[in-house]
């Protein structure tokens, strides 16, 4: 380390005003099961799902929006 202070970061704004102004909308939301059962046929892409979601796909892990 150079003993220099690490530059300061702005925290990101999430701001929905903002979001509505330039027309986002956020795609619906899924339960884990869905998530889950779609795209079965990619074999490559259940397995990162398997990954990310780990023992969620049992039910112990409830996903919420704040």
């Amino acid at each position: 380390m150079s003993g220099e202070p690490a530059p300061e970061i702005e925290p990101v704004n999430f701001d929905d005003e903002e979001d509505a102004k330039i027309g986002y909308k956020p795609p619906p939301q899924k339960s884990i099961e869905e998530i889950i059962k779609a795209d079965k046929e990619d074999e490559s892409l259940r397995k990162y799902k398997e990954t990310l979601l780990g023992i969620a796909k049992e039910g112990a892990i409830v996903v919420g929006y704040i």
